[in-house]
């Protein structure tokens, strides 16, 4: 398979930003356009309480306004609950959070070959 030329890649891969205005590649696709890595990084690092619901939790929506609304309120498909411990927030590899992500490769650096922690250094991991 050829890899695309460059005016292929400008129409199938690169948008403006519905929130930056950055003329960058697609991240994501919401209620109010396209958005970029930045802004859906920035949208699924910030907690707060919906205006539309009332609920505290990731609002990566936004209404025409510009205030931050939930996906559920915007209309936003996409999952952001991490399928271990379920917090809503930026998921990693395996769709994990990160406080899931980093347990794991703590874990995984500190494990003593029996795949677990190494006791004496389980004070470290909890840390």
């Amino acid at each position: 398979m050829r890899s695309p030329t460059a005016e292929q890649y400008e129409r199938w891969y690169l948008r403006d930003c519905a929130r930056c205005g950055r003329h960058a590649g697609k991240a994501a696709n919401w209620s109010d356009g396209p958005i970029c890595r930045t802004c859906l990084d920035k949208a699924t690092r910030t907690r707060g309480r919906c205006p539309g619901c009332g609920t505290d939790r990731l609002p990566p929506g936004r209404r025409p306004d510009g205030t931050p609304i939930c996906r559920d309120c915007a209309g936003i498909t996409r999952n952001f609950f991490c399928d271990r411990c379920g917090f809503e927030g930026r998921l990693h590899t395996g769709r994990l959070c990160e406080r899931c992500t980093l347990a794991d490769k703590v874990t995984a650096t500190l494990d003593d070959g029996t795949g677990r922690i190494n006791p004496a250094l389980t004070p470290l991991a909890e840390a």
